[in-house]
C-alpha cells in the first residue's frame, strides 16, 4: 500500500506542477494583454490630448474672430441711419 500511497502522491504532485505551469502561462497572457492596452490607452490619451489643443485653438480662433465682427458691426452705420 505504500508503494500505491506513493504513486497517488506522486501523480498528485506532476498535477500540480502542469496545473501551476499552466496557471504561470495565463498569468503571463494577462500581464502581456494588460502591456497592450496600457499601450493603446496611452497612444488615446495622446490623441485626446492633441485633439484637446486643436479644439482650445479653434475656440480661441473663433472668439477673436467673433469679437472681429462685433468691432466691425459696431462701426457700420445702422440699417436705415443714411436715408433719412
Amino acid at each position: 500500500m505504500a508503494a500505491d500511497e506513493n504513486e497517488d502522491l506522486s501523480r498528485t504532485v506532476r498535477k500540480l506542477a502542469v496545473e501551476h505551469a499552466e496557471t504561470r502561462w495565463l498569468a503571463l497572457r494577462v500581464d502581456d494583454d494588460v502591456k497592450e492596452i496600457r499601450a493603446d490607452l496611452r497612444a488615446v490619451q495622446r490623441t485626446q490630448q492633441e485633439h484637446t489643443g486643436r479644439f482650445d485653438s479653434i475656440d480661441a480662433q473663433l472668439r477673436s474672430l467673433t469679437q472681429l465682427v462685433g468691432q466691425v458691426l459696431e462701426r457700420l452705420e445702422p440699417p436705415g441711419a443714411s436715408q433719412g
